[in-house]
């Protein structure tokens, strides 16, 4: 059973096609708007999402969308590192709770506002709007207890992407099961060579009580 669930996986996996992003890429939402710009360095997954002209359907991590199809290379391999899952935030707030926004705009409708204390994953920024005079309009899209949504760049601190480290899935070997026999006749009860033992112990008697029953008495 766990061999054949392993075949199923290496099958699944080798029928993926891994979609290399040399420089940042933007992922849009189904009709096109951008949701996050992804790292550079690291892959997307080609799916099966409707196909539009000049982009193409992707996963990314638990994201799915559209990149424009002349910004990434397909590769024949399977990535070790594939996705960037390491980049946690925090709140930043001056100790103010900070809201989740379902947009990257002060008009966009809060999700759920977050406990000062804060951490989560952030997948990487995208524009927006400029919510205090003199900022800037980054945003960060993030997930904070498995709801994910934006929240403005002065609100909360992002640790820096790390650079991928590129590198090939070995391929798997996978042998048949083999059964392995058991110990000789240890099923039985008893090893081989005590059952020889209590066999030989038996039949010594038996010609000597054979001797006794059937010997002629002597004349007198």
């Amino acid at each position: 059973m766990r061999y054949n669930a392993i075949m199923t996986v290496a099958s699944i996996l080798s029928t993926l096609v891994f979609l290399f992003m040399p420089a940042q890429t933007t992922l849009y939402s189904s009709d096109l708007t951008p949701v996050v710009t992804l790292p550079a360095g690291y892959f997307c997954i080609l799916s099966d999402g409707e196909e539009k002209a000049g982009y193409t359907a992707v996963m990314y991590d638990d994201l799915i969308g559209y990149v424009k199809s002349d910004a990434v290379t397909a590769v024949d391999y399977t990535p070790v590192n594939k996705y960037e899952t390491n980049v946690q935030f925090r709140c930043d707030n001056d100790g103010q709770p900070v809201n989740l926004r379902s947009a990257p705009r002060k008009s966009a409708g809060i999700i759920t506002v977050l406990p000062a204390t804060a951490t989560g994953h952030s997948y990487g920024a995208v524009n927006g709007d400029v919510l205090m005079t003199g900022g800037g309009d980054v945003w960060y899209y993030v997930r904070y207890d498995g709801v994910r949504g934006y929240c403005y760049y002065a609100h909360i601190s992002v640790d820096p992407t790390p650079p991928n480290v590129i590198e090939k899935e070995p391929d798997e070997v996978f042998d048949e099961p083999t059964s392995t026999p058991p110990a000789e006749d240890e099923t039985q009860g008893l090893p081989r060579y005590a059952a020889i033992l209590l066999i030989v112990a038996l039949c010594i008697p038996v010609p000597i009580i054979m001797f006794y029953l059937f010997r002629k008495p002597k004349e007198r």
